[in-house]
């Protein structure tokens, strides 16, 4: 005689029983919400009323068996709240992101991956990498967006975006998202060509100091690199005539003036190759930075996976791109 079920097997998952409950009209209210929190405003912002409004909450708080909001003059999250709202914004830009990755395939594409790029793998290892998938026959679409790691942490977070290619940082360490080395970078100090820091063959810090300087934000890992190396070399840190997270910036103040401007490896060899700027012979304190791939998710989609593949065979030594390096033609065209 076949063994009964267990009477509790219906409610195994009880937990997961309000998935069945809430629908995506109402992750979009908690979305609005989370922007104002005002029945009133998130009513006019859905085009819905606010009898509406605040009985599709009262549904959302039925289905999750918990208290989301406090009510007053205003609503206040609770920390039920707190954790639904991050869920919503998560789950909208999921949703999002499958509306854009059908667009992409609709067109031809393998699929859509979206991109953080910092400045030390924009100038050398990203060109490199579309260059490779641009001569396949199914390319994914990408979606580059550069910043500094503290937005690009806040956008994959928020899943705005797949991936991020950059320094690998206490941060990516502690998370739980996969991150993995491709390559060690050091910082190096530029001038434009003919400068006087230029012609010197064994220039010293305490000559950069006669130069102004252009100098990344005081709170970048940079910039701590570089007062860490003046330090150990008995002399104060400079202080910036200009302060700039741009790369675009800092190149163009280099080349137009006698300044004195600090950057990683890679954008400095890239600008020299160019003939833009002179990297000079200064080492910063410290060792080389690891930089990698931080992706959000433990099985990444064949896009994703595709892209990673292609990250981590641009990022070993390439004896050919070297040798056009010292040619001085290493432009890449896609």
């Amino acid at each position: 005689m076949p063994t009964p079920p267990l009477p509790a097997a219906q409610d195994a998952q009880p937990h997961t029983r309000w998935m069945r409950r809430l629908r995506l009209r109402q992750v979009q209210l908690l979305q609005e919400l989370a922007r104002q929190p005002s029945l009133t405003a998130a009513a006019a912002n859905l085009n819905m009323t606010q009898p509406a409004v605040s009985q599709q909450l009262a549904d959302i708080e039925a289905a999750l068996g918990v208290t989301l909001f406090e009510r007053g003059k205003g609503l206040r999250p609770t920390a039920y709240g707190e954790a639904a709202l991050r869920w919503a914004a998560q789950t909208i830009a999921s949703a999002r992101q499958l509306g854009e990755e059908l667009t992409a395939m609709r067109s031809g594409a393998s699929g859509l991956v979206r991109i953080g790029v910092m400045l030390v793998a924009a100038t050398e290892l990203m060109p490199r990498v579309v260059a490779r998938l641009a001569q396949e026959d199914a390319m994914p679409r990408l979606v580059l967006h550069e910043d500094i790691m503290q937005g690009l942490w806040t956008r994959i977070c928020g899943a705005e975006l797949d991936l991020i290619v950059g320094r690998l940082d206490d941060r990516v360490r502690a998370s739980s998202f996969p991150h993995e080395m491709l390559y060690e970078d050091k910082h190096c100090i530029a001038v434009r060509p003919g400068h006087a820091l230029a012609r010197r063959r064994r220039p010293d810090w305490s000559e950069t100091l006669k130069h102004p300087w252009v100098l990344p934000p005081e709170d970048s890992g940079l910039r701590r690199a570089l007062t860490a190396t003046f330090l150990a070399h008995g002399l104060p840190a400079p202080l910036p005539r200009v302060e700039s997270n741009s790369l675009t910036v800092t190149q163009a103040i280099l080349r137009s003036s006698d300044c004195v401007g600090v950057m990683s490896g890679s954008a400095g060899r890239q600008a020299e190759v160019d003939g833009l700027l002179r990297t000079i012979a200064l080492e910063l304190a410290g060792p080389e930075l690891p930089v990698g791939a931080v992706w959000r998710e433990s099985t990444p989609s064949p896009a994703v996976a595709r892209v990673l593949d292609v990250l981590r065979a641009e990022s070993r030594p390439n004896p050919g791109y070297a040798a056009r390096a010292r040619r001085g033609g290493s432009r890449i065209n896609v």
